[in-house]
């Protein structure tokens, strides 16, 4: 694993545990706000409606007193109706909520909170002309604001709601319409106060989990840094194994050969043995791929040049193969490289279309250049690959036959080489097919 891929891996670990943490914060902030909002409305629809029912009055706090004892004695007398218990578990949620949000009290049934209670109301007759307006319990608000704000929140939709520092409620009777605002500023402003807080909250603590994150993030996936490079180093040691097996087997059979002559056999064996050795030397080419980053190793390098004299390499092995190797590659293209992978870029791909391109068809290599960097693009005649998953070309040992013929030669990891190259380079790599033509297209920046 480079530095590239352990940075992607940490700036990983670290985004998806900040979305996480805000996600927990905006879910706990959310549910104290809207605790906090559902107390402020009830005690202001409670208070309002007792306004209401005393026909635009505040009832006396030994009204309020009374009521609520012949309510509690009513509702013990009907403790087997549905709507009863239903009205009861509301209350208990209700209850709940103002214990924890509230000030826990009727704010009517404390003679300190009912003469602090500020309110105004405007009565219509059913013509919607002002009978009464009863503006004697606020100080901030004259007869003629009273009426302008009446007017307008009986055009709301919602015949209870805010509006600005007041709850307001629409209550239509018999032969008049009741509009009672009910001053609820100091809650408002709490309820404010508690958004802004968990806001704050959110911020200060996302901020302060992203530096501990940051600080603790390469101790985290330290694990996973660690396996890979076990795997590098495996890859590493079985190739440097295998090759003495390999050679020795190779020999006898070469002894073999001189002494009793060639057959099928032994024939067969030194395929295999040739096949095993360049799968092994594609191991290494992968590990040393991936490791290799410094770009400090770039030069400017002459692609036309490179990349013409890869193809000039392959074109006698595609007339071999009974196929037509054509380059369109610009002039004076240029960029920071290191020349020898920029070659084996070329070479991977134009061997692997020079494989897999059908009887008698056609190899085209395309080269410009792409602000720094440059676009190469290899494609080839294939009419079969319509139904083909071309988003698994990249994977090591993926082949598109899967029975995993050996005829055409190859181990399946060219491609997945190549796109360790590319990476090298922040670029991309990906692969199309349209009208009969697969295309390999790269950039390089």
């Amino acid at each position: 694993m480079n530095e590239q891929a352990i940075r992607k891996l940490k700036n990983k670990f670290v985004i998806i545990s900040m979305i996480s943490f805000i996600a927990v914060m905006l879910l706990v902030g959310g549910l104290i706000y809207i605790g906090t909002l559902t107390v402020t409305r009830r005690e202001a629809h409670e208070v309002t409606q007792s306004i209401i029912d005393n026909g635009g009055e505040l009832p006396s706090v030994k009204t309020v007193i009374k009521g609520e004892d012949a309510s509690d004695s009513s509702s013990s007398d009907d403790t087997d109706s549905s709507d009863s218990t239903q009205q009861a578990s509301n209350d208990n949620i209700y209850e709940f909520l103002k214990s924890m949000f509230g000030n826990g009290r009727n704010i009517l049934s404390n003679k300190d909170q009912w003469y602090a209670t500020r309110y105004f109301t405007v009565i219509f007759d059913n013509n919607n002309q002002v009978t009464d307006i009863k503006a004697d319990r606020i100080a901030s608000i004259d007869v003629d604001q009273a009426k302008q704000y009446a007017l307008m929140v009986t055009k709301n939709l919602f015949k209870f709601g805010s509006f600005g520092d007041y709850y307001y409620q629409v209550a239509k009777q018999k032969n008049r319409t009741i509009v009672v605002f009910l001053d609820c500023s100091n809650q408002i402003r709490l309820t404010s106060r508690v958004l802004y807080m968990a806001l704050m909250l959110i911020g200060f603590g996302s901020i302060i989990s992203f530096l501990v994150l940051r600080a603790l993030s390469y101790k985290a996936i330290a694990p996973e840094i660690k396996n890979a490079e076990q795997q590098k180093q495996f890859i590493t040691n079985a190739s440097h194994e295998l090759k003495t097996p390999l050679a020795v087997i190779k020999a006898n059979t070469q002894v073999q050969e001189m002494m009793n002559g060639k057959d099928e056999w032994t024939e067969s064996t030194m395929r295999q043995v040739d096949r095993m050795t360049g799968l092994i030397q594609n191991l290494v080419t992968i590990v040393r791929a991936e490791e290799k980053e410094d770009a400090g190793d770039r030069v400017d390098t002459d692609v036309t040049e490179a990349i013409k004299d890869t193809v000039k390499s392959y074109v006698p092995v595609a007339e071999n193969a009974g196929k037509t190797l054509n380059q369109n590659i610009a002039e004076n293209v240029h960029m920071k490289a290191v020349e020898s992978q920029i070659r084996q870029l070329a070479t991977l791909l134009i061997d692997n279309a020079i494989k897999y391109c059908d009887e008698k068809g056609t190899i085209d290599v395309t080269v410009v250049q792409k602000g720094k960097g440059i676009r190469l693009t290899v494609s080839n005649s294939y009419a079969e690959g319509k139904n083909v998953d071309y988003s698994k070309f990249f994977e090591r040992f993926y082949r598109a036959d899967t029975s995993h013929n050996v005829d055409k030669g190859g181990y399946g990891i060219g491609l997945s080489i190549a796109d360790s190259l590319v990476k090298q380079y922040n670029g991309s790599i990906n692969a199309s097919w349209k009208d009969g033509i697969i295309t390999f297209d790269s950039i390089l920046k």
